[in-house]
């Protein structure tokens, strides 16, 4: 019986010089307010904003 070859330990390096950072990324945004949402729902839904109100804790 033969023996496995060992496996390479971590990704193969593809041999160009690339930083780790060139991947994906999030896009540097700020959050929108939960009052303004909650706000704007009122005005659509009342009872649609009361519900979301109830199942985010707010």
């Amino acid at each position: 019986m033969r023996d496995r070859a060992p496996r390479p330990k971590g990704p193969v390096d593809s041999g160009d010089d690339s930083n780790d950072e060139s991947g994906p990324r999030r896009p540097k945004e700020e959050r929108p307010n939960t009052d303004d949402l909650l706000r704007r729902m009122r005005r659509v839904d009342p009872n649609q904003a009361r519900r979301y109100r109830q199942r985010t804790g707010q």
